[in-house]
């Protein structure tokens, strides 16, 4: 080749590598400003504060709405972990029955319309009036959840000052104020009388929430399954002027199973994978170099439920002899493999007033099984058929690997055979609220971190177990001791109460504690601003992408 042949050639190269520098300056940079998360959850049924009581459809209210108070994040969720939100400071008084907020000053919906107290009056009383009246079918959490037994009103002392009157004094109602049920919402988005659905192609139009770190900018559903959300900085966040949210833009994807999820964290689609990945799953993941796996402390809870308007689970010694046939620790060394912890109280271990009443019963105690089945003719010839309902569409972890777990523990008894159904959610809720299922797995993600939200849950009425407080006589007793607990003015006043219902619920039964989880999420190495608390928030708005770690969470 001639020099001037390779001359030429040189100055080719060196213009196309100038051409591709120059064309690499103007490309749009990698997206320091969102961060795309992965889940297989997704929204029940709507973003409607008056009727959403999911654990998923809570966190995303969370990001667009606010209340008047909230919980340190990484705290213990206590009395003293309350920190102002849209009150400033409170105040209570007549016996913790008058409790009074004083309102930050200069908050607004869009920039121009005020925050005051009318809104505040507006939310509660559409709030908690909407999920009772006018409905086909009442529900939503300020009715499953007894605001009405709580609040008698909310009157309006000023604009910038609303006052509280309650019907007992409510040991927890500061966290009550903090969960998303307390949360404000826009009343030109809400109407006083009609739930707000998602609306296709207006996703602020899709929810009445408001005055939160994010803006709903699009979401998408396809027959009714959620694809992805979009969420983006609200500029008239009140906080805005301190860095949050952290991050202006989140991505939320949907994915049809657990395996598409690993896949879509394992390739780089997603920066975080949150809900539900599988325990093996998990053990993979921290082995992986490229990425970090959070554990943190959980409430969550899962328990088996009977429907007591169905024979024979009205008879109390059967369903003793079914909790004394299960074995907590089998599934949680062999499902979860270890990450979960067994459960023997509906309030979970580490929480106030915990006790354990349920280890009367063991653990594959099959003798007991056996001796509480046999003076109702069940035994090894004529065994004991349940029909054991379960999600299976991911709403809970592993759902179909506990079945198959607790088919075989109680099983093994020799006295009981187990017929396994799986639903997925919206069926297995439908089913749930018809009483039709006999036996089935539930899970709790706690409304307010206190034992009063747990310690509820076998008469809670939208469970619709035929185990409530007026029928049968355990029940209103419960009921009572529960009563007792919630509105006592001092700490040994609950503590006596809510260990002699814990001991009731161990001898009655009617839903039985299975286990108790961490919480576990997995990032990319430069994701930063995971907080996993007992609060079970998931805080979008401290997320951030930052250096890549060199060690862990």
């Amino acid at each position: 080749m001639k020099r001037y042949q390779i001359v030429a050639i040189v100055i080719i190269v060196a213009i196309v590598i100038g051409s591709v520098g120059i064309y690499m300056l103007f490309l749009p940079p990698p997206a320091p400003n969102v961060i795309i998360m992965g889940t297989t959850d997704s929204v029940e049924s709507s973003l409607d504060i008056a009727q959403s009581y999911d654990y998923f459809g809570w966190n995303t209210i969370n990001s667009l709405s606010e209340g008047l108070v909230g919980i340190d994040p990484g705290s213990e969720a206590g009395p003293d972990d309350i920190i102002p939100g849209l009150a400033e400071s409170w105040a209570s008084s007549a016996g913790g029955t008058i409790w009074d907020f004083v309102l930050r000053q200069g908050v607004t919906f869009d920039g121009t319309r005020p925050f005051n107290a009318s809104v505040v009056k507006y939310t509660f009383d559409r709030n908690c009036n909407l999920t009772g009246v006018g409905l086909a079918e009442p529900d939503g959490p300020q009715l499953n959840m007894g605001y009405a037994d709580i609040i008698d009103n909310v009157t309006i002392i000023d604009e910038y000052n609303v006052r509280f009157y309650l019907r007992i004094p409510f040991a927890p109602f500061l966290q009550l104020m903090a969960c998303t049920a307390s949360f404000m919402i826009d009343p030109v988005k809400a109407p006083m009388d009609e739930l707000v659905p998602y609306a296709e192609g207006d996703p602020e139009n899709s929810h009445p929430g408001a005055l939160g770190p994010f803006i709903l900018e699009s979401w998408t559903r396809v027959g009714g399954s959620d694809e992805e959300m979009r969420l983006v900085a609200n500029p008239h966040y009140w906080d805005a002027a301190s860095g949050i949210p952290k991050t202006p833009t989140i991505i939320l994807r949907f994915y049809a199973s657990d395996s598409a999820l690993a896949l879509a964290m394992t390739s780089g689609e997603i920066d975080i994978a949150y809900r539900q990945l599988t325990a093996q799953q998990i053990n993979t993941f921290r082995t992986n170099p490229d990425v970090r796996v959070w554990e943190g402390i959980g409430a969550q809870i899962q328990y088996l439920c009977f429907q007591q308007n169905i024979y024979p689970y009205n008879e109390t010694p059967i369903r003793q002899a079914i909790t004394a046939a299960l074995n907590r620790s089998h599934v949680c060394e062999t499902v979860f493999l270890g990450d979960f912890d067994p459960l023997y109280s509906m309030v979970p271990a580490g929480m106030a007033y915990h006790k354990p009443s349920f280890e009367q019963w063991g653990d594959a105690n099959y003798t007991a099984t056996v001796d509480l089945l046999d003076p109702y003719g069940y035994n090894a010839t004529h065994p004991l058929v349940v029909e054991l309902y379960y999600e299976n569409s991911g709403h809970y972890p592993q759902s179909a690997e506990q079945a198959a777990v607790y088919k075989s523990d109680l099983e093994a008894s020799g006295v009981i055979t187990v017929n396994l159904h799986g639903l997925e959610w919206a069926t297995y809720r439908t089913q749930r609220n018809a009483g039709t299922m006999p036996v089935f797995i539930y899970g709790w993600y706690p409304d307010y971190i206190d034992p009063d939200n747990y310690l509820f849950l076998p008469f809670a009425s939208w469970l619709n177990l035929g185990y409530n407080e007026t029928y049968p006589a355990g029940g209103v007793a419960q009921y009572n001791l529960w009563v007792d607990g919630r509105s006592a003015t001092t700490s040994s006043a609950r503590e006596t109460a809510y260990h002699d219902l814990q001991d009731l619920q161990a001898d009655e039964c009617s839903v039985i504690p299975l286990w108790q989880s961490g919480t576990i999420a997995v990032t990319k190495l430069t994701i930063h601003g995971v907080i996993l608390d007992i609060s079970v928030l998931w805080r979008h708005w401290l997320l951030y992408i930052g250096p890549p770690a060199t060690t862990g969470p």
